[in-house]
Order: C-alpha cells, then sequence, then structure tokens
C-alpha cells in the first residue's frame, strides 16, 4: 500500500524535471536569437556608413515637339547614372526614391532649318544632379549625350466629328445646334496618311442627364505617326427646359380661281408643339402658316381628303403635331 502510494508522486516530480528542462532550454535559444539578431542588426548599420556604387535609372522625356516635326532614329527613353555614397543614401535612392524625368525641351533646342539638336553632356549632368543629395558622387552615365533627329510632316486642315452620347433630365432638350471649336484642326502628318485621312474624331464623349448648357473639352483620337493642332476641342451642347404650347391655325389655300368654291372640314386645326421655356411667350401664330397650293385640292378632288403639314414654322420647335392630321373638302364650281 506504501509502494503505491508513493508512485504517483514519483511520476509527478519527474514531469516536472522535463519541463523545467525543456522550459530552460527554449529560454536559452530564444535569448541566444535575441543577441544573433540584435548582432546582425548592428553589424547591418556598421556596413550602411561605408560607401558602395550602384545605377540609377533617369526617364527621359521629350516635350514642346513642334506639331509641323517628328521625332526620328532612337531617341532615348532613359538615362542610366553611376553614383557613389554611403549604404544609407543608395537604400533611399534604391527603394524610396523616385526619379523625376530629364525633360528635353526639343523646340528650344531646334535650329531654324536643322534636322537635328544635341542634348549635351552638361545639360544631361546638371539635370541628374540637381535630384542627388550632396554627398553623392556622380561617377558616370550613359548616354553621355543625346542627339535628337526629326522629319519635316505636311500639313492638312481636317474636320472634327463628334463620338458623342447626351441624355437629358425629364423636361430638358437640346435647344440649339450642338457646336465644336475650332469646327476643324491642322493635322501632321506624312503624305501617303494626310491623302486617307478625310475627317478627325474626338474621343467618346458621354453627357449624362444635363440640365443646362454645358461646354465639355475632349481630345481627338490618336492616329500613330499623325499630330493634332491643336489637340483638343470644346464641344458646346445647348440644353433649355421644354414646355408644351397649343395653338389654333387657319388653312389656306393659294390661287383659288373664281370660277370655283372651296370649303374645308375643319378649316382650322391645333398645332401642339414643345419649345423652349424661355420662348414660350415670343413664339404665337404669326410664327406659323399652312398654305395648300389649289393644284393639290384638284388632285385630291375625287377622294375628297387632303393630308396637312407645316408651310411656315420657327426654328428650335420639337414634336409639332397637328389635329387632324388630314382635312376634308369639296370643290365645286359656280
Amino acid at each position: 500500500m506504501s509502494q503505491l502510494g508513493k508512485s504517483p508522486s514519483f511520476k509527478s516530480e519527474t514531469r516536472k524535471i522535463k519541463t523545467f528542462i525543456r522550459r530552460r532550454k527554449w529560454q536559452e535559444v530564444f535569448t541566444f536569437m535575441i543577441f544573433l539578431l540584435l548582432s546582425l542588426g548592428f553589424w547591418y548599420l556598421q556596413t550602411l556608413q561605408d560607401e558602395y556604387e550602384i545605377e540609377i535609372v533617369i526617364p527621359v522625356k521629350y516635350k514642346n515637339i513642334p506639331a509641323d516635326k517628328v521625332l526620328t532614329g532612337d531617341n532615348p527613353h532613359e538615362v542610366i547614372a553611376r553614383v557613389r555614397d554611403r549604404g544609407t543614401v543608395l537604400i533611399n535612392y534604391s527603394w524610396l526614391r523616385t526619379f523625376v524625368p530629364l525633360e528635353i525641351d526639343v523646340k528650344a533646342l531646334q535650329k531654324a532649318g536643322g534636322r537635328r539638336s544635341s542634348v549635351t553632356r552638361r545639360m544631361i549632368e546638371t539635370s541628374i544632379s540637381k535630384q542627388l543629395i550632396s554627398s553623392t558622387s556622380l561617377l558616370s552615365f550613359e548616354p553621355s549625350s543625346i542627339q535628337i533627329e526629326y522629319n519635316d510632316l505636311l500639313k492638312k486642315t481636317v474636320p472634327v466629328t463628334l463620338d458623342l452620347r447626351v441624355t437629358l433630365e425629364p423636361g430638358f432638350q437640346i435647344s440649339d445646334t450642338i457646336t465644336v471649336t475650332p469646327s476643324k484642326v491642322k493635322v501632321y502628318a506624312a503624305r501617303a496618311m494626310l491623302d486617307t485621312l478625310l475627317v478627325v474624331k474626338t474621343l467618346s464623349l458621354n453627357a449624362e442627364n444635363l440640365n443646362k448648357t454645358k461646354e465639355f473639352t475632349v481630345g481627338l483620337q490618336p492616329i500613330e505617326g499623325v499630330r493634332y493642332e491643336p489637340e483638343e476641342v470644346k464641344v458646346n451642347i445647348p440644353v433649355e427646359e421644354y414646355t408644351e404650347k397649343r395653338l389654333t391655325l387657319p388653312i389656306q389655300c393659294d390661287s383659288v380661281p373664281d370660277n370655283y368654291i372651296l370649303r374645308m372640314f375643319p378649316s382650322t386645326v391645333e398645332l401642339l408643339f414643345k419649345l423652349p421655356l424661355s420662348r414660350f411667350k415670343e413664339v404665337s401664330e404669326a410664327n406659323f402658316e399652312i398654305r395648300i397650293p389649289f393644284h393639290e385640292f384638284e388632285a385630291h378632288r375625287e377622294a375628297g381628303e387632303l393630308p396637312i403639314r407645316l408651310t411656315k414654322q420657327p426654328a428650335r420647335l420639337s414634336n409639332p403635331i397637328l389635329n387632324p392630321e388630314k382635312i376634308e373638302f369639296i370643290l365645286e364650281q359656280r
């Protein structure tokens, strides 16, 4: 009985000892790892104080290219510079820094009548140095100079067509002609391209839910090898609120011979139309006319029925409707 009572106590103590040993081992490993990482960190910081060399890439951007010129040849789009500095600075260049493009003003470099311009070594060096920290040494860069070559383009004036989609709020309509300014643009391209280019389309323009006149600036659809002047046009969409108006109009006939009597049923019709709210008061019966030549009555004499139409009306009306659309008539000889 005494031996059985001691057995569980012995096993329990054994487990405690093993657990303590395991914990001590992991604590030692954890402590060792911390000191190892600290050592690596201090070593890395120390090495960053040393000087190194790396290559950095500076983009090249060509601007102000004359509209009548096109760049030819192999014009570089980047300059690769080799620099020297402390590791901490070079990390900034490699991972954190975005370099501003080296901008080449082609128009400023162009010589009258020439087909070639040069960006000198000094120009490139100055542009790169402006973006470097004062402690950084610029060792070299490639290319060391840039030769810009260009050819002349031919010119042609071409009309502009709209790629346009318009939606309006309820009660509003387009009240006048949609205008494009300028309506024609100068196009510069090679002769073969100009011979086939009859119109220039705008980029797609979606004008949605308009409730007033609005002006948009929209670019022209790009075509490889073609340059436009200007590169954008203005699109004016006149929009107004519309309302309905009703008028009663008489039907008139030209030159009824004296030996004929013409009776029309009805002799007046109702006109329903929409117009801009701003013009509601200025539009009246005097702005409309339904005048039918006598020979049309003769041609429809047997049927005794004739369709009618507006022969005079002002601009900018929407959906004019005559009621009725036909009249009956009697044509008798005296």
